[in-house]
């Protein structure tokens, strides 16, 4: 126990370079949906068959989150570059999964040959598992590193810190698992990032947001504030590093066009008539945000806080999240049953299903969560229905300033529905949770890092793919 509580504080050493190394893994490794898009034989409406079978793989073999995502980053570029066939579509599947066991997992779990012949009922041979994976390692030059959904989710876990162990000040004996909180967060978290899988839309935003926000989206559900507050946080942060890069760098400019230079030593500067420049300038409260992100974004800056890897953009990245949330709510609405199967001992399906009866969100129109991920800006009824989804109410910054644009008396807003309310006030939702909720694809821990063999290793999933062997 007293180990785990020095492994946390040596982690803080290196967490900027283990932000910075998941941007570098998440830009060499971003997936183009449109590539896929010109597949002649390997459709959408293949995929979700495919992520079915593979989710079931994946839970039979208990292997690591980080595993599923990393199997289905390796799909997704592949199928980007090279033209997959639909007889091939599931052995490509299957052997994304055995390499991505073997960088992710431990040496036992690694599934073999026979186990993967089985699984796809020996319609492939052995050795076109191997074929297969050498053409798409080579296809991918050999790089496997992704930023991983699993990955982030552990750095909103340590930087919103919903259990307040990252202040270092609980107990030792409290930092030998995960507590309650963070079990239930994660959990439903993963069940939102698994969803994910499913569709393409979910392609074009990064992984990193992607994650971002189900572990809000599953801090609200679960009535947990500190997803809410901590993007309060980062928002403010990035408001003063954006006024005070802007202004270093107008008085960078002012100091060019007077043409001051340094004079040599011991001699006096040469008298400059100084040009006017406006209380503007000096003033704090004179720039808007929108005009400081405009010109953050017009100078190329990226700030990178957090769980934020791929760079946080001020509004334009909350418009994203609020989005990614729309799309989460139109899969939860209808989810397959796999997912099903595989998280209502959890206990996630029921939280959910809860949270949409009670805000009478079933009731809402597909057409009505459709969303442009081209656009930066998002509707009246997003706005509302995202801030009832991300438990943002009026208190936090961002939503006062943005709210200015999207006042519409005509549109009701959905918020009327929801009582906000803190963890303390709604025990009920995760104490629902078995202790095992953190654990969704394998009894892991997220402190200690082990695996526990409880249950037995089933070898074959109940369900497999359309496959055309012809």
């Amino acid at each position: 126990m007293h180990r785990n509580f020095e492994n946390r504080v040596i982690e803080n050493e290196y967490i900027p370079s283990i932000t910075s190394h998941l941007s570098t893994l998440e830009e060499a490794s971003k997936v183009n949906p449109s590539m896929i898009d010109l597949q002649p034989e390997v459709k959408w409406f293949m995929r979700p068959y495919l992520v079915n079978f593979i989710i079931q793989i994946h839970a039979s073999l208990k292997l690591k989150p980080e595993t599923l995502f990393l199997c289905w980053n390796i799909i997704d570029r592949y199928c980007a570059k090279r033209i997959a066939f639909k007889q091939h579509y599931q052995l490509i599947g299957c052997t994304a999964l055995w390499i991505a066991a073997k960088y992710e997992d431990k040496k036992s779990r690694v599934p073999s040959l026979s186990e993967l012949k089985m699984m796809c009922s020996n319609v492939y041979e052995e050795s076109m598992f191997k074929e297969m994976e050498v053409h798409i390692l080579s296809t991918l030059d050999w790089t496997i590193g992704h930023c991983s959904m699993e990955s982030v989710l552990q750095l909103c876990v340590r930087f919103a810190d919903p259990d307040g162990k990252e202040r270092l000040d609980k107990p030792i004996a409290d930092y030998r698992c995960n507590s309650q909180i963070v079990s239930a967060v994660l959990a439903v978290a993963r069940y939102f990032c698994e969803l994910s899988l499913y569709e393409r839309s979910f392609l074009t935003f990064s992984p990193s947001l992607v994650a971002i926000a189900s572990f809000l989206l599953a801090c609200s559900i679960l009535g947990v504030d500190s997803g809410a507050k901590y993007t309060n946080r980062v928002y403010h942060i990035f408001r003063v590093s954006t006024i005070n890069a802007n202004r270093t760098r107008r008085f960078e400019a002012l100091s060019k066009s007077q043409g001051s230079i340094i004079p040599p030593f011991g001699q006096l500067p040469t008298p400059v008539t100084p040009k006017k420049v406006t209380s503007r300038f000096f003033d704090d409260d004179s720039e808007s945000t929108d005009e400081c992100e405009a010109e953050n974004k017009d100078s190329g800056r990226v700030f990178q806080y957090g769980p934020f890897v791929s760079g946080f953009r001020g509004l334009s990245t909350i418009n994203e999240v609020r989005k990614l949330s729309l799309l989460l709510l139109k899969l939860a609405l209808n989810p397959s049953d796999v997912m099903i199967e595989k998280y209502t001992p959890l206990g996630v399906t029921a939280v959910v299903k809860k949270f949409i009866v009670e805000n009478h969100l079933r009731e809402l129109d597909s057409k009505s969560l459709q969303v442009d991920p081209d656009s930066s800006t998002v509707s009246d009824f997003a706005f509302d229905l995202s801030n009832l989804l991300l438990n943002f109410d009026s208190s936090l910054e961002f939503v006062t300033e943005q709210a200015i644009q999207y006042i519409n008396p005509i549109c009701q807003s959905p918020m009327a529905t929801k009582s906000f309310s803190s963890p303390s006030s709604s025990p009920s939702n995760i104490s629902s949770f078995s202790s095992a909720s953190s654990q969704t694809t394998c009894d892991y821990s997220y402190d200690e890092g082990i695996y526990k063999t409880g249950s037995p290793r089933q070898t074959c999933p109940s369900s497999s793919p359309y496959v055309d062997a012809n």
